[in-house]
């Protein structure tokens, strides 16, 4: 099949899922909302900008991905998401001419949005050259698309035209429904990223020496950070041999200052 997914093609998420079906030997087509360079044999890589995307480049340590940049810090999450919620949506016009023109150019069997805002909102609003599938999470419906007017409207266009849904959970399958996704469309509940690699993953021959806990999320305004560092002493007060691992929270000053807490 000739398949073209529009995606955040940086997620770690989307770039597993998309990998199998280049390893089945799909024809697989990237069009990416974020400057990227994923580790991936694409037949080719378009990058889309939308709702300001643009302005992140690919890679570490440039743009809004410096953390010297004060739009990018933790103590930014909430306005750089209430910028794009309110302002994102007036973008997704244009750049779904132009991925009308990439549809019509590589003519695909199927097009799969990885994400309702705003990759499944493009997707929807360039529809009707092939079919489309639309990925969906928890927060697509409870966080952002009642987070704005347009949002909603967005939100409930992209569920309307959907010809299929993936979920990784029953929860959001009914939170689709409830947002416009037909009752009679297919949807399918299977992991989110396409399930666990067991030739990286796996039990370990000998027992560690010691526990680790790895926090692999960085920050994002839905998830409680604090939470889970207020958490660190009680665990250590019961063993203290415990080590702590949040690699994408490397040189953030709000964690900088839990931990001197």
């Amino acid at each position: 099949m000739r398949l073209l997914f529009v995606a955040d093609g940086r997620s770690p998420i989307a770039v597993n899922w998309i990998r199998y079906w280049i390893h089945r030997g799909d024809e697989v087509h990237l069009v990416s909302t974020f400057a990227c360079e994923p580790d991936l044999e694409l037949a080719s890589l378009r990058i889309i900008p939308v709702a300001f995307s643009g302005i992140k480049k690919a890679g570490n340590g440039s743009g809004l991905n410096s953390r010297r940049n004060p739009l990018n810090g933790a103590a930014a999450i909430w306005l750089r998401a209430r910028f794009r919620q309110w302002l994102g949506p007036i973008t997704i016009r244009k750049a779904a001419q132009r991925l009308r023109g990439e549809i019509l150019d590589l003519k695909p069997d199927l097009v799969h949005a990885m994400r309702v805002p705003y990759e499944g909102m493009l997707a929807a609003d360039a529809y009707g050259l092939a079919p489309l599938i639309v990925s969906v999470w928890g927060n697509d419906f409870t966080l952002h698309a009642p987070s704005s007017p347009l949002m909603r409207h967005y939100t409930e266009w992209t569920l309307k035209v959907a010809d299929g849904l993936h979920a990784d959970c029953r929860r959001d399958v009914r939170l689709a429904r409830q947002w416009g996704f037909a009752i009679d469309r297919p949807a399918v509940i299977l992991p989110g990223n396409g399930g666990i690699d067991l030739e990286i993953f796996h039990p370990l021959s000998e027992e560690r020496s010691e526990p680790l806990v790895i926090n692999p999320r960085g920050f994002r305004g839905y998830v409680r950070n604090d939470t889970f560092f207020r958490a660190i002493p009680l665990v250590l007060a019961q063993q203290p041999d415990v080590r702590f691992v949040c690699p994408a929270m490397s040189g953030e000053p709000q964690v900088q200052r839990w931990i001197a807490e």
